[in-house]
């Protein structure tokens, strides 16, 4: 058991570290010993806007003191190195999704993780979602029956896929890789990870002029910014799709670049059983549920359920359910220094082995074997 929590924060790039300073620093056990990035105008914002100590490498910061949780929210490329420093001192690890720039990268830090076990976690909040938990929920009573089809839509508002975070020349894709890393996490919750994909993906030069409100210049600036941009012309692609097949049903996903609405107000999951319907939306958190035959509680007919969350421009840097869940789970591993990650490994390697597949199945034209590992 740990009596203490001292928390630091290794690379400070992506605003997802601005809820989780927030759920951190208001729990008792827990200590904010600081922060390091190598830019020193972003080491500076944070210090300032969080109050967090800034040191001048990841290495002075990770031998302070009571250091035993390292949260990483660096470039994907930076990523791995920051992972090798704080196994190498045993310390809990929380990393931001998608935890590196590509397959082989993201392989090595997971063995890393296998050699010297330590909580161990990647950053997909979305996982704890309300609505996805009572999707897997009624998946696993077999309400639905035999499921044969999902699809899952994804989007990123217009200008989303114009950001720095999804703009990175050493990452293995953008919009697809770094943004949809969150549905395809949800499609291995939810149904495992499939035999092959086939994928497309859509590469659009300029076009016409289009309004991005709240774009996010970098990892400072605020979301009240409205600019206007062309359609197209980004560093990765525009929009993708794709067919994950599985022994026994499958999975569609798509995505845009360019979707109207805030932040994953628009996403959706959809399944379809022999026994029931499934539709699932993220924010606000709600189901419908379409029954055919009694079961697990469910009577026939249509069943409905909704939560609460914001839906505004910031809405994916507010304090919600999602950043709460995923940062009280993670706090709950450290305290009891639960080191079984069988499925936090399974699901992060998981994902972007899916991931590369689909970019190998756009790059080749045809379906392509998911070769994982996991």
């Amino acid at each position: 058991m740990v009596d203490r929590i001292g928390v630091a924060f290794v690379g400070c790039t992506h605003p997802h570290i601005f809820p989780r300073v927030d759920i951190l620093r208001g729990e008792p056990d827990v200590t904010l010993v600081g922060c390091y990035d190598p830019d020193p105008a972003i080491a500076a914002g944070i210090e300032e806007r969080c109050g967090l100590k800034s040191f001048g490498s990841a290495d002075e910061l990770l031998d302070q003191p009571g250091v035993n949780f390292a949260v990483i929210e660096g470039w994907e490329k930076d990523n791995p190195g920051y992972v090798a420093k704080a196994l190498e001192r045993g310390q809990a690890i929380m990393l931001e999704k998608p935890g590196a720039a590509n397959l082989p990268a993201m392989r090595a830090l997971i063995d890393g993780v296998r050699a010297k076990p330590v909580p161990f976690q990647v950053g997909y909040m979305m996982h704890d979602n309300s609505a996805i938990r009572h999707a897997r929920r009624i998946l696993a009573e077999g309400v639905l029956g035999p499921v044969t089809l999902a699809r899952v839509h994804a989007a990123t508002p217009v200008g989303g896929s114009r950001e720095i975070w999804q703009s990175q020349p050493d990452d293995l894709g953008g919009l697809m890789y770094t943004d949809a890393c969150h549905a395809v996490d949800m499609i291995v919750s939810l149904f495992g990870i499939p035999k092959h994909v086939n994928s497309l993906m859509l590469k659009l030069p300029e076009g016409e002029s289009v309004t991005a409100h709240g774009f996010k210049k970098d990892t400072l600036s605020q979301l009240d910014v409205t600019v206007e941009m062309p359609i197209g012309g980004l560093v990765h692609e525009d929009a993708g799709a794709a067919i994950l097949r599985y022994a026994d049903k499958i999975v569609t996903l798509d995505m845009t670049g360019w979707e109207a609405h805030p932040w994953v107000e628009a996403w959706r999951i959809e399944i379809y059983g022999a026994n029931g319907t499934l539709h699932v939306a993220l924010t606000p958190p709600a189901y419908r549920l379409y029954v055919r035959n009694a079961k697990a509680g469910y009577q026939p007919g249509w069943h409905e359920w909704s939560g609460l969350s914001a839906s505004v421009v910031g809405n994916s840097l507010e304090v919600d359910e999602n950043y709460s869940s995923e940062v009280h789970n993670m706090l709950a591993r450290v305290r009891r220094w639960d080191t079984d990650n069988a499925q936090s490994i399974r699901e992060a390697e998981g994902v972007i082995t899916i991931l590369s597949a689909m970019y190998d199945s756009e790059r080749d034209g045809k379906m392509v074997e998911v070769q994982s590992r996991v």
